[in-house]
């Protein structure tokens, strides 16, 4: 394989996720304000490495969680099946995980370096 096009359809599947799941969406609208609290906050770099950690971990398991749904939908089609559930509930709880992990970083990391910058004085 010629270097460069695995990141080429790597890139084509983030964004695929981006187009058509509303979630992915949001998590990049998440991460998005995360960056920006960071910056306002003036983060140091072990925090950033935890910011970035944290949006890494989400959106990856969305991906995942995007590509399990769209492998049992295609093995699956319209049949009701109780592991096609299974399957796209233990993904979604993944996500979930990652997510949490997320809040728990915005908690300990982001919002009191924001909280500091904003109480003290310039």
């Amino acid at each position: 394989m010629k270097r460069g096009i695995g990141l080429r359809y790597a890139l084509a599947g983030f964004w695929h996720a981006v187009r058509t799941e509303r979630n992915m969406r949001i998590h990049v609208a998440a991460a998005a304000g995360a960056v920006a609290l960071g910056v306002y906050g003036r983060l140091d770099r072990d925090e950033w490495l935890w910011v970035a950690l944290s949006i890494a971990f989400v959106w990856s398991a969305e991906c995942v969680n995007t590509a399990i749904e769209r492998l049992v939908d295609l093995t699956c089609g319209t049949e009701r099946s109780p592991l096609a559930k299974a399957a796209k509930d233990v993904a979604a709880a993944a996500v979930v995980a990652a997510a949490v992990f997320a809040l728990v970083v915005a908690a300990a990391v982001l919002a009191p370096a924001a909280y500091d910058r904003w109480s003290s004085p310039a």
